[in-house]
């Protein structure tokens, strides 16, 4: 096993959390928005079609 210096190690829990957290937000985000698809009104919505 080789050395690894105090810099890199930080680097690599920094680039770990980073990833973890980017997945995290992505999973909340597409619940909320799976969750709240019928309720929404204005902001991002898919195109609907016009009756």
């Amino acid at each position: 096993m080789k050395e690894i210096s105090l810099l890199e190690l930080l680097a690599r829990n920094a680039a770990r959390f980073a990833a973890v957290s980017g997945v995290l937000a992505l999973v909340i985000w597409l619940t909320w928005v799976l969750l709240d698809f019928e309720h929404m009104q204005s902001g991002f919505t898919l195109p609907q079609s016009v009756y």
